[in-house]
C-alpha cells in the first residue's frame, strides 16, 4: 500500500485524537465517535456513505434515531454501560440507511479517554454483517446469550476453537490453574495443563490437531495447575456448528471433582472427613443395608440418621432409570471396584433432583467384599447449564425449531435404522416464495413474525416421529423417517401445501408466502447425507425454476435426460 497525504476534508476535530483518524478510511470500517455527554461529535466518511446521509444528520442523537426500534434499548443500555463504567461492549443491531433498508451491523464500543485517564467519550467500530445474519450472525448472537450465562456460573466454563485452543474462559478456569485470563487466551488447554498420566486426551479430542466429528460429550481430563499441583476435572461438552453444520468450536462446562477423587481415595482412612465434607456420603454393607450416613446425606435427602439406618440405598431411586441402568452400574462395581456418573434420585419429601454419584466397593485383607460407599452431591446448577446450552446449540433461537446440527443428527440417526429395518426415509426442502418481498415491504419484525406462523403451520402437519427444522431465512427441512415402501410421500408434501399456502395474518397487514418444496428419498437418491441433503435442494431450485408453489422429486441427470 503506497503512502498518501491526508485527505483536506478529513480536518482535526476538537476531541477527536489522531490515534484514531486512520480508522476512518476503510470503506468497510463504520466509525463514530461521542463526547463526554454521549453525544455523537464524529462519523466516519464511510459512515455517510454506507447510509447515504450527511454527516451532519447523524451528529448528536441524530444517528441512534436510526437504529431498529427493537435494538435501540438494548444498544442505549450499552452506550450507558460504555460511559458510566468505562467497559467495553459487542452487539449486533440494525440500522436503517436513507435508502430505507434496514441493515445489520455489529457495533464493538469502547470507552475513549486522555492519556491522564480523563473521560472523552467513546468511540465505536461498525461493520456491516448482513451477508452473514442467515448463518453465522445467528450463531453470534446465540453466542452472546452464553456468554452472560458462563460468566455468572461457578462452574468451570471454557471455549475451544477446532483446534483446542482457548477463546473464553470464566474466572472458575483461573481459579482452577491459578493463572489470568489473558495467559489463557489461545493456550491449548489440553495440551499446557494435561498431566503425564492425561497425555493422550488430546490427541483422542483432536485427532491430528483438529477437532473429530465425535466429540465426547462427557469426559474427565487431570490438569496441572501453574504451582504443579493435580486437579481433576468432570467435562460437559457441546459443540458449537455453523448453518452449514461446519463445527466452529466447543463449549465445556466443568466441574473440579479432585476433592471427590481424593474422597474416594481416603474416606476410610480420615472419620473427621467424614462429617466434615459437604458432600453426602452413605456406607452400606455387602448386601446393601445402609450402616452410616453423614450430616450432608440428612441436609440433600432430608432422610434422618434413623430412619437411613437398615434401610437399601435403593429409597432414593427416582425412577427416571431404568432396571437396566442399575443392572449396568453394578456390574462396573463389582469388576472394577468404582463407578461415578450422574444420576437421577428423589428426596424425602418427593421432590426429584441430579446428583453426581461416585460408588466404591471396599474389601478386606482378605479381598473378601464388606462394604459399599457412596459419595454424592446435587449438581442441579449444572445441569440447568448444561441443558440451556444444549438448546442454544440445536433449537433456532426464532422459531424453537431444530436447527440443522440437530436435523443432521436426526438424519443419521434415521437412516442408521433404515438400514435395519429396511424403511426409507424422506426429505422435503421447503423455501418460502417471495419471502424478501414481506421484509422490504413491511419490515423485518414482521419477517419473523411470519416465520414463527410458518413453523407452526409446518408442525401440524406431520407425525410426532418426524422433524421440523429450519436451516435459516426462510428456509425449512422436514424430516420423515421410517417410511414403509407403501407410504405415499406426496401426502405429506400435500398436506405441507395446503397448510402454508393460505395468506398470514401480520398484525393490520396480510402476507402471502408458497412453499417450493423438493424432495428426495433415501436410499433411492443416495445412500449419503450429504448428498441426499443437497438433492432435495436441488429439487425445490426445479420447483423455483418452473412456477413455485408446488413440490417436485429430486431426478438424476440420468433420469432427467431420459424422462426428456
Amino acid at each position: 500500500m503506497s503512502n498518501t497525504s491526508v485527505e483536506p476534508s478529513l480536518v482535526r476535530r476538537p476531541g477527536v485524537s489522531d490515534n484514531f483518524r486512520y480508522l476512518a478510511y476503510p470503506d468497510n470500517l463504520l466509525v463514530w465517535m461521542s463526547d463526554a455527554q454521549g453525544q455523537c461529535n464524529f462519523v466516519s466518511p464511510s459512515w455517510s456513505t454506507f447510509t447515504g446521509r450527511e454527516r451532519a444528520q447523524e451528529l448528536g442523537n441524530g444517528w441512534l434515531d436510526h437504529v431498529h426500534p427493537d435494538d435501540r434499548e438494548h444498544v442505549t443500555q450499552g452506550l450507558h454501560d460504555v460511559h458510566a463504567d468505562q467497559v467495553p461492549f459487542r452487539r449486533p443491531f440494525r440500522y436503517l440507511r436513507e435508502d430505507g433498508v434496514y441493515r445489520w451491523l455489529m457495533g464493538q464500543n469502547m470507552p475513549h479517554t486522555t492519556s491522564a485517564g480523563d473521560r472523552l467519550g467513546h468511540l465505536c467500530l461498525c461493520f456491516d454483517v448482513t451477508p452473514y445474519q442467515e448463518g453465522e450472525a445467528e450463531m453470534e448472537h446465540s453466542i452472546q446469550n452464553v456468554f452472560p450465562l458462563l460468566k455468572q456460573t461457578r462452574l468451570i466454563a471454557v471455549v475451544l476453537d477446532t483446534h483446542g485452543r482457548v477463546q473464553f474462559s470464566n474466572g472458575g478456569l483461573c481459579r482452577l490453574l491459578h493463572c489470568h485470563g489473558p495467559a489463557l487466551v489461545n493456550c491449548n488447554l489440553f495440551q499446557r495443563h494435561c498431566a503425564e498420566s492425561d497425555q493422550g486426551l488430546f490427541e483422542r479430542l483432536y485427532p491430528g490437531g483438529t477437532q473429530g466429528p465425535r466429540f465426547p460429550a462427557e469426559f474427565q481430563s487431570e490438569l496441572i495447575t501453574l504451582e504443579r499441583e493435580s486437579r481433576h476435572v468432570s467435562w460437559h461438552a457441546v459443540v458449537w456448528r455453523d448453518s452449514s453444520g461446519r463445527i466452529k468450536g466447543t463449549m465445556l462446562i466443568g466441574d473440579d471433582v479432585t476433592a471427590l477423587r481424593h474422597e474416594e481415595e481416603e474416606t476410610s482412612l480420615y472419620v473427621k472427613a467424614f462429617e466434615a465434607t459437604e458432600h453426602a456420603i452413605v456406607v452400606t454393607n455387602a448386601l446393601g443395608t445402609i450402616l452410616s450416613v453423614n450430616q450432608a446425606f440428612i441436609q440433600l435427602t432430608g432422610y434422618s440418621r434413623e430412619e437411613a439406618l437398615g434401610n437399601n440405598p435403593r429409597i432414593l431411586q427416582s425412577g427416571r432409570h431404568d432396571a437396566a441402568f442399575y443392572k449396568t452400574l453394578w456390574n462396573t462395581v463389582l469388576t472394577t471396584g468404582h463407578w461415578h456418573g450422574d444420576v437421577w434420585d428423589r428426596r424425602k419429601d418427593g421432590g426429584i433432583y441430579p446428583k453426581f454419584l461416585s460408588i466404591s466397593a471396599i474389601k478386606n485383607a482378605s479381598k473378601k467384599l464388606t462394604n459399599f460407599i457412596g459419595i454424592f452431591y446435587d449438581n442441579s446448577e449444572r445441569k440447568t447449564v448444561e441443558e440451556r446450552l444444549d438448546h442454544l446449540a440445536h433449537f433456532d433461537a426464532l422459531t424453537g425449531l431444530p436447527n440443522r446440527s440437530l436435523l443432521l443428527d436426526r438424519l443419521e440417526q434415521a437412516v442408521e435404522r433404515s438400514i435395519r429395518l429396511g424403511t426409507k426415509v424422506a426429505l422435503l426442502y421447503l423455501d418460502l416464495d417471495h419471502f424478501k418481498l414481506v421484509n422490504d415491504s413491511l419490515g423485518h419484525s414482521a419477517g419473523d413474525e411470519l416465520l414463527k406462523a410458518v413453523a407452526q403451520r409446518a408442525k401440524t402437519c406431520v407425525r410426532g416421529v418426524d422433524t421440523v427444522a429450519r436451516l435459516g431465512g426462510d428456509e425449512f427441512v422436514v424430516l420423515v423417517p421410517d417410511l414403509q415402501p407403501s407410504d405415499d410421500i406426496t401426502t405429506v408434501a400435500n398436506k405441507l401445501l395446503e397448510a402454508l399456502t393460505p395468506p398470514y395474518a401480520i398484525g393490520a397487514d396480510t402476507a402471502t408466502c408458497t412453499p417450493s418444496i423438493g424432495i428426495s428419498i433415501y436410499p433411492d437418491d443416495s445412500a449419503s447425507v450429504d448428498e441426499l441433503m443437497k438433492h432435495a435442494d436441488t429439487a425445490m431450485y426445479q420447483v423455483k425454476q418452473s412456477g413455485r408453489g408446488q413440490y417436485k422429486f429430486f431426478l438424476s441427470p440420468t433420469a432427467s435426460a431420459n424422462t426428456a
